[in-house]
């Protein structure tokens, strides 16, 4: 919407923190370009062979799961505005509460056709600006004013995909183990809130913002596994896996990114599945096999009383598995990992 030196400091140089980006900068240089119209005529290049059909193109690759995932998607310019008018019928008025409870799904689901090119942040903007301008509009276009932040991030650090914005990051501890990450990956760490998140993804190629946050934190604070791991799945997973933002979020995650999150911020998964998923749906959706698992123990089941397990039919490292990692002794380990870097 805005290009990277446009949106400068009055000193300047480039914002490092989002909200004076946003706030001073952004929103206190001209608006965003109006969409053009939809062209009269458009001139096609002529080409010899002729295509029967767009399949014959082979654009998809030829695996099991494509036909699964693409059952959740419509794609298409036209799917991408019935999508930004339903959002605004619909679950704009909710927005900013509602975008963090997963089994509401009071989110926009823009970000796919957004990268695709299938919509303009351009035309989301001005759709939202011609509306009442509430709690909920401000939070929406925000989000979209994060998404320049890391555009303007990119353009600045071009090397952002590969190295931390705070260079006392080089030095710290990462943890290698195939089998704590392959475990995240697979949606099997035995904290039913993360898994719910990383199989969403598998099965769907998307995943709710606040899981993303919460699935992040885990891998790279209590698991204490290098960010670029999670970026690289992250990558080759979503449909919205966007270069910028990818790398933009895993570094604010991770604390080493440019106004980051404060590394002793550490998601707790169980008072996050708690809070966020009260009744868990999101979570019995995805994670099944504790479908019948009271409310009180959906989010620790291994505190389940042993009759309690029983009649839910679940075996603990058996039909679902045992936490990989205890969240207090990681959380110490995270924490003496950063103290060792804090000061360099």
């Amino acid at each position: 919407m805005w290009e990277p030196w446009e949106i400068e400091k009055k000193s300047g140089g480039n914002y490092k923190v989002f909200t004076p980006f946003y706030r001073k900068g952004c929103l206190q240089f001209m608006p965003p370009r109006n969409p053009i119209p939809k062209p009269n005529k458009i001139g096609y290049l002529s080409h010899k062979e002729r295509l029967n059909t767009i399949d014959s193109l082979n654009l998809l690759p030829n695996e099991t799961w494509v036909e699964a995932m693409m059952s959740h998607w419509k794609v298409g310019e036209s799917m991408a505005m019935k999508r930004l008018k339903s959002f605004i019928k619909e679950d704009l008025s909710d927005y900013s509460e509602g975008r963090n409870f997963p089994a509401k799904q009071k989110i926009s689901r823009l970000s796919p056709h957004l990268h695709w090119g299938e919509i303009s942040p351009n035309q989301i903007w001005h759709a939202v600006k011609k509306l009442s301008q509430n709690k909920n509009t401000d939070c929406f276009l925000s989000e979209l004013g994060w998404r320049e932040f890391s555009y303007s991030l990119l353009y600045y650090y071009p090397t952002l995909e590969r190295d931390n914005l705070q260079k006392k990051f080089n030095s710290f501890a990462w943890r290698k183990s195939k089998k704590l990450l392959n475990a995240w990956q697979r949606g099997m760490t035995g904290y039913p809130i993360i898994d719910a998140g990383m199989r969403e993804l598998w099965q769907t190629g998307f995943m709710h913002n606040r899981v993303r946050m919460i699935v992040a934190s885990f891998l790279v604070k209590n698991c204490l596994i290098h960010w670029h791991e999670g970026e690289k799945w992250f990558w080759d997973c979503l449909v919205d896996a966007d270069l910028a933002s990818n790398n933009a979020n895993w570094q604010w995650v991770a604390g080493c990114g440019a106004d980051a999150a404060p590394f002793f911020r550490i998601f707790n998964p169980i008072t996050q599945g708690k809070k966020f998923d009260p009744k868990g749906d999101y979570t019995r959706k995805y994670v099944p096999e504790l479908s019948t698992l009271p409310d009180k123990y959906l989010h620790a089941p291994w505190e389940a009383p042993t009759e309690v397990l029983q009649d839910a039919d679940i075996k603990i490292g058996k039909t679902y598995p045992k936490p990989i990692v205890d969240l207090a002794l990681s959380r110490e380990k995270a924490l003496a990992a950063y103290k060792a870097i804090k000061n360099s």
